[in-house]
């Protein structure tokens, strides 16, 4: 009814994700073997640490212009349709849409080194 194919398509993909990736980290992280498993390296506690300090100063930097003031004006004929948005994401915003993409694999492959069980040679 506000022509919002776009915004439902991505809502669906996105919860049917989330349920996902929730299952995926109940699987990996559920550790039953809890008193088997060797203990974390120097190496890796600092990688954590060093990649947190790193996601919150992007988040502090993308927060620190953000201001609350509404503004109302008239909204484009063919705002929020697909192919609007579409051109929109892999024109203009191509970098950060890559940036996102490269940080989304990253967070799944440290999840699945975080998790991965060691194999004694």
């Amino acid at each position: 009814m506000l022509n919002a194919n776009f915004l439902a398509i991505i809502n669906l993909i996105v919860y049917a994700g989330a349920i996902m990736v929730l299952f995926l980290f109940v699987i990996m992280m559920l550790n039953l073997n809890k008193e088997t498993e060797p203990h974390k390296s120097f190496k890796l506690k600092l990688a954590a640490v060093l990649s947190s300090c790193i996601l919150m100063l992007g988040l502090i930097a993308a927060l620190k212009g953000y201001s609350i003031d509404p503004q109302v004006s008239a909204l484009p004929e063919n705002f929020g349709n697909a192919k609007s948005i579409g051109k929109l994401l892999y024109s203009d915003y191509v970098l950060p849409f890559e940036v996102a993409s490269i940080l989304f694999i990253s967070a799944m492959v440290g999840a699945v080194i975080l998790a991965k069980k060691h194999v004694n040679d």
